[in-house]
């Protein structure tokens, strides 16, 4: 999704840059690259306080901030609008800015970002006062009072000190959101369930003006407060409570399940981004993108422990070779073609895992038809039930290793089928 939105906007930028630019700027002029630096880092220090001031921005930003860690995998933490958003805060710059010159910016930014989400990096000493460090950023992701909205540049330091939202580490900080965590890992409720409190809160509103300030201010304002709300609101950080709002037990089994399907998931776009005859039509991008979606729900079924969890995973399998028969299997090769075993073994070796996870779950269902499910659907310290599940933990371990042993034999055996036939 990051890819087509990026590839989207630069076809856009480049169109405003070709018809409407004001300034034809010399491309390899040092003031230029400066110039550019300094628009792009405002567009974007804006863009981004935005994101945090108005209620309803918040609501696709916040799922980057529910992060409690903070490390690399937090750069990519991203709502699919949030995503949106950030791709279409550069197009007005097309009417200044040359279009090379803002994709090294928006790419530099990119990667800088990696660099900033990481609790290791401590003062850099003069550093601090030019550019963005991690331990700036840290204070941006904190949710101690001293820490809520601050510090909203990317590369450099200057628009915050200039407006006054710069903010330095002191405490120790603990990273999340100030409101409460959804208890899921269900990526659409942590994605979008903050906009049934948006519009709950614009419906308990009295007056258009109250309406609309509950979605143009900031996201702790209610009537006779401060625009942004009272920083007297938020709640002193209780270091003494568990450092992760929502850590249920999760089952070895289940976790080797959904990383093993989330490793094919990856392996396969990418082979299939080197797939020779495959190429992909904004709609059947469009058709990926909710397959994507509809997994990661499926996943976070599987780890809430969800009653419907098997029934989805079976369906997910079926839509899986609705996926892969429309859009993969026509534009097939020979398997002799010896460049592309890999990926060859690779398609082969999926749809042997996606017919064995759907046995697994059918029997799954059955075994549960006539009880619930012997793991609790209550969340629970995994303190408390650590010695009463150890036994369950040895059994699901060996079925996992049953699992992956039936995986690798039919595997074996579709690779076998095809590379001996004529």
């Amino acid at each position: 999704m990051r890819a087509f939105l990026l590839t989207t906007s630069v076809a856009i930028f480049i169109w405003v840059h070709s018809n409407y630019r004001l300034l034809d700027l010399p491309l390899h002029s040092t003031w230029t690259w400066l110039f550019s630096l300094l628009v792009v880092e405002f567009t974007y220090y804006w863009t981004h306080r935005a994101l945090h001031e108005f209620n309803i921005l918040w609501a696709a930003h916040q799922f980057h901030h529910m992060a409690e860690d903070i490390n690399i995998t937090t750069t990519v933490r991203d709502s699919v609008v949030d995503l949106f958003i950030y791709s279409i805060f550069p197009l007005p710059l097309g009417i200044l800015i040359p279009p090379q010159i803002i994709m090294v910016h928006v790419q530099l930014s990119l990667l800088y970002q990696m660099w900033l989400h990481n609790s290791v990096v401590g003062n850099l000493g003069f550093l601090e006062y030019i550019i963005n460090t991690p331990r700036q950023h840290r204070v941006h992701h904190g949710k101690n009072r001293y820490c809520i909205d601050k510090n909203y540049g990317a590369l450099i330091m200057v628009w915050d000190r200039l407006f006054g939202t710069h903010q330095t580490e002191k405490e120790k900080i603990l990273y999340g959101v100030v409101s409460p965590t959804p208890k899921t890992y269900d990526p659409t409720i942590l994605s979008f369930g903050y906009y049934r409190d948006v519009w709950q809160k614009f419906c308990k509103m009295d007056g258009f003006c109250n309406k609309m300030s509950a979605l143009f201010k900031g996201p702790g304002w209610t009537p006779g407060k401060p625009r942004l709300g009272d920083i007297n609101d938020v709640p002193e950080v209780d270091y003494t409570e568990p450092k992760y709002s929502h850590n249920p037990f999760i089952s070895d089994w289940r976790k080797l399940y959904v990383a093993y399907h989330g490793i094919i998931m990856v392996l396969g776009f990418y082979m299939l981004g080197e797939h020779p005859y495959l190429r992909f039509s904004p709609g059947k991008g469009l058709i990926a993108a909710i397959y994507v979606v509809y997994l990661l729900t499926s996943f976070g079924a599987i780890f809430d422990n969800r009653s419907w969890a098997a029934p989805l995973e079976i369906s997910r399998c079926l839509a899986y070779f609705a996926f892969d028969y429309f859009l993969i299997f026509p534009v097939q090769w020979p398997i002799g073609a010896g460049q592309y075993l890999l990926l060859n073994i690779l398609m082969w070796s999926t749809r042997a895992a996606h017919v064995l996870s759907m046995l697994f779950w059918f029997v799954y269902c059955c075994k549960h038809r006539s009880s619930a499910d012997n793991e609790s659907t209550e969340y629970t310290d995994v303190k408390d039930i650590e010695s009463e599940t150890s036994s369950k933990i040895r059994r699901n371990g060996c079925k996992a290793i049953i699992f992956i042993l039936c995986f690798l034999i039919v595997s074996l055996a579709f690779i076998i089928a095809f590379m001996t036939q004529g």
